[in-house]
């Protein structure tokens, strides 16, 4: 069974929304993946209606029929979350919050991690999509919970996101190689002399966002490559973030 699949930060209602969205819509609509995780979404009025949040006006305008969406934070003027858009159909979701530390001024925001069960003739799988923390220390214990909480599902899975910090820190090296699943690297086994940098589209100068995959003899990585790195006429882009697209073939 082969994925295409396209995670992307979205960066909510900031910037020239009324112009960036149908930059974002151009971009689904002409790669077309098969599932995008969506990180940075908002449910604003009276940018939207109450309830149809970012996730769903993009699925509607770019004709995905399945739709998820996993609140992380609320205030009293906008709730924030990440959303899954979807060709195929789902089983069901389930959510594991990472609630902040009241003392860390760096952990200012609930974030959580919205997980997507799918069922396909290869078997079935889990795909996780999530946005962490500023502070590192946060990032930390997120992804310790986080590999756990996978390790007791027992199903191979795809995490995608924007993990807000570089392939060599501390976060990243515990789901790669020191933590007790070593997750693939989606992006650096197609290109593992370049940098992919995702942030911030104007000038990528770090990469922060990525597709990881478990076990690596389930998920074979084809091709991965970045878009949302050609601004309009004027100079806008359809994200502060690039989005990463990748093909994989996940074996029964």
């Amino acid at each position: 069974m082969t994925l295409k699949l396209m995670t992307y930060n979205i960066w909510g209602y900031y910037g020239d929304w009324d112009r960036r969205k149908d930059l974002i819509i151009d971009l689904l609509t002409t790669e077309q993946p098969d599932i995008v995780g969506l990180q940075e979404v908002l449910d604003q009025p009276p940018f939207n209606r109450p309830g149809e949040h970012q996730g769903i006006f993009l699925a509607r305008a770019a004709a995905y029929p399945y739709v998820a969406f996993q609140i992380a934070h609320r205030t009293p003027q906008k709730i924030q979350g990440n959303a899954v858009l979807s060709r195929i159909p789902f089983e069901g979701t389930e959510a594991l919050y990472f609630y902040k530390d009241e003392t860390d001024p760096k952990d200012t925001e609930d974030r959580v991690a919205l997980l997507v069960s799918f069922t396909s003739p290869a078997g079935e799988w889990d795909l996780v999509v999530t946005h962490l923390s500023l502070s590192r220390p946060a990032r930390v214990r997120s992804v310790e919970r986080l590999a756990q909480w996978l390790i007791e599902r027992h199903r191979p899975f795809i995490v995608m996101g924007d993990l807000n910090d570089t392939p060599e820190s501390a976060p990243l090296r515990y789901l790669l190689r020191e933590g007790p699943i070593k997750m693939v690297d989606g992006w650096a086994v197609i290109h593992p002399k370049q940098t992919g940098f995702t942030f911030p589209s104007h000038q990528p100068q770090m990469r922060i966002d990525y597709a990881l995959f478990y076990p690596a003899d389930r998920f074979i990585v084809q091709d991965a490559y970045l878009k949302g790195d050609q601004a309009s006429h004027d100079g806008l882009y359809p994200s502060d973030h690039l989005a990463i697209i990748i093909v994989v073939e996940f074996k029964g």
